[in-house]
């Protein structure tokens, strides 16, 4: 059983993927990706995390994700230009 799940959006051109691995429950690892691009990375034990970047063209990413109890990821979205959020969607 795999342990990574991968999400994701377009925004303004981009391809923006959020890579989520729970293989530790405890501890996991999330990855944020444009255009295939590892930008920023974070480590999660339980709760909110805001990953973000900023790209050569000026466009600002900002993906929020959620762990619950167990580890599973519980919300990720990427704000929109509009300041809205939207769900990334998964594999």
């Amino acid at each position: 059983m795999s342990t990574v799940s991968r999400h994701g959006a377009d925004l303004l051109g981009h391809r923006v993927e959020l890579e989520f691995d729970r293989k530790l429950s405890v501890v996991n690892r999330a990855r944020l990706f444009v255009d295939g691009v590892e930008v920023d990375a974070t480590r999660v034990v339980y709760g909110e995390r805001t990953l973000t970047a900023r790209l050569g063209d000026g466009t600002e990413v900002e993906v929020a994700l959620h762990s619950g109890m167990v580890g599973e990821l519980t919300r990720a979205q990427l704000r929109s230009p509009d300041g809205s959020w939207v769900d990334l969607t998964g594999d």
